[in-house]
């Protein structure tokens, strides 16, 4: 997860500044931004994120998305 939020992935930060309590929007992230790493996870990983679990708000983390997208099956 952390590669893909990465500067390799979604180009926002170097891996070393991202970790597992890090905050969506402190990495740069807006309502947009996260869409598009959803079809990048949904795409890198084989997945279908359903809408339901779509939502963001200023205190999701990336532990929290790791959360919703480990539940997701191929």
């Amino acid at each position: 997860m952390i590669r893909l939020l990465s500067s390799e992935g979604c180009g926002v930060l170097p891996q070393s500044e991202i970790g597992r309590d890090s905050k969506l929007f402190d990495l740069g992230f807006d309502s947009l931004r996260y869409m598009e790493l959803i079809v990048l996870l949904e795409e890198e990983l084989g997945i279908e994120v359903p809408d339901g679990m779509l939502e963001i708000d200023s205190n999701t983390t990336v532990s929290e998305l790791v959360r919703v997208v480990s539940r997701r099956e191929p």
